[in-house]
C-alpha cells in the first residue's frame, strides 16, 4: 500500500507469512523486489522487502543539484537487467552519464590499455547510487505482490535445517515474520549470512576508499572516458558525470585518505593532479624496453593517451565542498550462497576491491540468476527454499562472481608495489594486451553478449 506522500508501508498483521522476505533495501535489495514482483509465475506469491532505511527521492536528482559521491560502473549487461525491469528510462530521464572508453594506465611506465566502444555502444554508463536505489524503489508500487516495510530493523534471524519449518525474523518492534524463503541482501555485515552459518572467508585490503565530486576541464570539452591511473599511492579514478563534473574514487593506506580528506581544497586539488600527471616514478629502463617490444608487434597501433588529440586526463578545477569521504576497503565471500530456506545476495555474499568498478554488478547478475532459479521452482511446483533448486543459483553465481573477484584482488596487489622487477613485469604484461588487438576486441565482445 503506498501513501500520499509516496512511502510504501506493509498492509500485513504484525506476525505474518510471506512466500519470500527480502532483508536489505539497497540497489541489489531493490533489484531483486522488482525483479520477483515482475515476474508472471510469482503473481501467486507473496513478497515483502525490508528496508532499515528510507528510500532516496528522486527529485534530488533533477539537473542542477549536486552529484552524490557515491557513484557506480553500471555494465551494459546491468542496463539491460533494468530495462527488463521497466527502470532504465526512469533512470535515464534523470542523470545518467554514458561511457564511451575506458582507459587505464600506470604512474612507473608507459604501459596503458583502452577498452572502447562505438558510439552507439557503450562501456558503462556512470550512475549514482541513491538514484539507482530511489528508481527500484518508486517501481515498486506498481507491484500488487510486493510489500515494502521501511523502517524495518531486524533483531535476529532464525533458519531451519530442513523444510519442515519456516524461516523467521524478528524486527525491533517486535513484529515477528515467517517465510519458505529468507533472501539476504543487507551487506557486508550481513545478519542473515551470519544466521546461515555458512563459511566466510574474509581480509582487509588496509586500504580506504575515498571519494569525492570533482570539477573538470578536458582539451575538447567533452568528458566521455573513465579514467584509472595506478599510482604508488594506490590507484586513482575518474568516472564522468557530466562533461564539467567527474565521481572521484582513490584507492589509498587509510592514513593518506584521512591526510586527503583534511587538506585545503587547492592543496588537495594540486595533489590529485600531481598523482594523475606526475612523471616522477617512471622507470626509464621499462619504458625503453616497451618501445622496443612495440616496433616488434604487428598488432600495435598508435598510442592511445598519448598521440589522440583530446584524450589525456581531465584537468582537476576544484573538489566540490563536503564531498570528500572515505570507506574501508575488504575482501569477503561466503563459501555457499545458500542453505536451506535462505539465500545471500550481493555485499551479503560477496565483497570485493572497488578496481574494476564491478562489485554492485556482481549484485545484480545474483538477481538475475536467483530469479530464473526461483521461476523454475513455482513453474515446477516445488517449494522455493527447497536446497535442490537454490543449489543451482549457488553454482551458477559463484562460477560467474569469484574469477572476477580473484582477478581484481591479484590486479590490486600486484599494482601495490612499486619493486623494478614487479614494475617490469606488470608493464610488459598490460601492454602486450593492449597491443594484441584481436585477442582485446574478442574480450570486449565476449563480455558484451554474456549478459
Amino acid at each position: 500500500m503506498k501513501l500520499p506522500g509516496g512511502t510504501i508501508i506493509c498492509a500485513r498483521n504484525a506476525s505474518s507469512y510471506y512466500d519470500a522476505v527480502i532483508v536489505g533495501g539497497g540497489m541489489v535489495g531493490n533489484a531483486m523486489a522488482c525483479s520477483l514482483g515482475a515476474k508472471k509465475s510469482f503473481q501467486s506469491k507473496s513478497v515483502l522487502l525490508l528496508d532499515a532505511g528510507r528510500s532516496p527521492s528522486l527529485s534530488s536528482f533533477e539537473s542542477g543539484a549536486p552529484f552524490n559521491n557515491r557513484v557506480v560502473a553500471t555494465s551494459p549487461t546491468s542496463i539491460d537487467i533494468f530495462k527488463k525491469l521497466g527502470v532504465w528510462e526512469r533512470i535515464n530521464s534523470h542523470r545518467a552519464k554514458k561511457v564511451n572508453r575506458l582507459f587505464v594506465f600506470d604512474s612507473c611506465s608507459t604501459s596503458e590499455i583502452e577498452f572502447e566502444r562505438g558510439q552507439n555502444e557503450e562501456v558503462a554508463y556512470i550512475i549514482e547510487n541513491d538514484l539507482i536505489v530511489g528508481s527500484l524503489y518508486e517501481k515498486l508500487a506498481d507491484y500488487k505482490n510486493v510489500d515494502v516495510k521501511t523502517g524495518a530493523k531486524v533483531e535476529v534471524c532464525s533458519i531451519p535445517n530442513g523444510l519442515e519449518n519456516m524461516a523467521t525474523i524478528k524486527l525491533e518492534n517486535g513484529d515477528v515474520i515467517e517465510t519458505s524463503l529468507l533472501i539476504g541482501a543487507d551487506g557486508v555485515n550481513s545478519k542473515v549470512r551470519h544466521a546461515s552459518n555458512v563459511d566466510y572467508t574474509t581480509f582487509n585490503y588496509n586500504q580506504h576508499g575515498l571519494v569525492g565530486i570533482v570539477n573538470i576541464e578536458t582539451a575538447n570539452g567533452k568528458n566521455e572516458t573513465a579514467w584509472q591511473r595506478f599510482t604508488t599511492l594506490g590507484p586513482v579514478a575518474l568516472l564522468p558525470l557530466s562533461d564539467t563534473i567527474s565521481g572521484l574514487t582513490w584507492s589509498t593506506s587509510p592514513e593518506e585518505a584521512q591526510r586527503l580528506k583534511q587538506l585545503p581544497a587547492d592543496q588537495f586539488v594540486d595533489e590529485l593532479n600531481s598523482a594523475l600527471f606526475s612523471q616522477d616514478d617512471q622507470l626509464p629502463y621499462v619504458n625503453q624496453a616497451i618501445f622496443a617490444l612495440n616496433k616488434m608487434n604487428p598488432f600495435r597501433t598508435e598510442t592511445f593517451g598519448r598521440k589522440a588529440e583530446g584524450t589525456t586526463p581531465p584537468h582537476i578545477i576544484s573538489v566540490q565542498d563536503k564531498s570528500r569521504a572515505s570507506f574501508p576497503l575488504g575482501f569477503g565471500n561466503a563459501h555457499s550462497y545458500i542453505t536451506t530456506r535462505c539465500a545471500l545476495i550481493g555485499d551479503a555474499a560477496h565483497r570485493m576491491h572497488p578496481l574494476a568498478g564491478q562489485g554492485v554488478n556482481l549484485g545484480w547478475s545474483d538477481v538475475q540468476i536467483l530469479d530464473k532459479i526461483l521461476g523454475d521452482a513455482v513453474r515446477e511446483g516445488a517449494d522455493i527454499g527447497s536446497i535442490t533448486y537454490l543449489r543451482e543459483y549457488d553454482s551458477a553465481a559463484q562460477k560467474h562472481n569469484l574469477p572476477v573477484m580473484v582477478s581484481v584482488d591479484l590486479l590490486n596487489r600486484i599494482y601495490r608495489t612499486d619493486a623494478p622487477a614487479i614494475v617490469a613485469a606488470r608493464a610488459f604484461g598490460l601492454n602486450a594486451f593492449n597491443s594484441l588487438g584481436p585477442v582485446k576486441n574478442f574480450l570486449m565482445n565476449y563480455l558484451s553478449a554474456h549478459r
